[in-house]
């Protein structure tokens, strides 16, 4: 087969690029030779980026402890920190406030 030359083969691609290769070869029912071949990029960099990006999946998953929040009928919120800890709010925090919280308490 004759390798095609695009315009990926001529330029570094980012991360967010990669994500999108990746997308686009699930749905091509190609090999993961054809598909490569067809976009002017290696088998061995699809490889390399797509064991890259798994870990990168995992590891910022890894980096949060689960928050359980409940909301009872006085209007009061609970989070559950892990540890035990639990804080009551009138009004839900901020989404950053939460997820500071939650690094805080998973030693992250």
């Amino acid at each position: 087969m004759k390798k095609v030359v695009t315009a990926l083969s001529r330029k570094w691609l980012d991360a967010d690029s990669w994500a999108l290769l990746l997308s686009a070869y699930e749905k091509s029912h190609l090999s993961v030779k054809d598909f490569c071949a067809s976009q002017g990029i290696s088998a061995a960099s699809y490889y390399r980026w797509q064991k890259r990006l798994r870990r990168d999946k995992e590891t910022d998953s890894a980096l949060f402890s689960p928050i359980d929040i409940q909301s009872k009928s006085t209007g009061m919120i609970a989070v559950a920190l892990p540890g035990g800890v639990v804080l009551r709010f009138e009004d839900l925090p901020p989404v950053e406030y939460l997820r500071s919280l939650s690094s805080m308490f998973s030693g992250c």
